[in-house]
């Protein structure tokens, strides 16, 4: 069994500590918890990035962007879902 690759998210440039895929009527959706904003879902005027947490800060700061990257939000459900991808706070790599 893979393990799931550990990132954080930024929604919109801000960071997201929780994200889950939440089955909706049609299609599954993104939904985000925020300590400000409550809970939320997103949708595709969203933009969303990751940052894959497996190199150590001092190489991902060398990386174009810092490392982050932007994702279309049907691959980032899609990863999630699958397993592929787990978000956490940065603190927690």
């Amino acid at each position: 069994m893979l393990t799931a690759r550990k990132v954080t998210l930024r929604v919109n440039g801000v960071r997201v500590a929780n994200a889950r895929v939440r089955r909706g009527q049609t299609k599954p959706k993104l939904v985000i918890t925020d300590s400000r904003l409550g809970e939320f879902a997103a949708d595709e005027t969203f933009t969303m990035e990751l940052l894959e947490l497996l190199h150590p800060p001092e190489i991902r700061r060398k990386l174009p962007n810092g490392g982050w990257r932007k994702v279309a939000l049907r691959i980032f459900v899609a990863l999630l879902e699958s397993g592929v991808i787990r978000v956490i706070e940065e603190s927690q790599s």
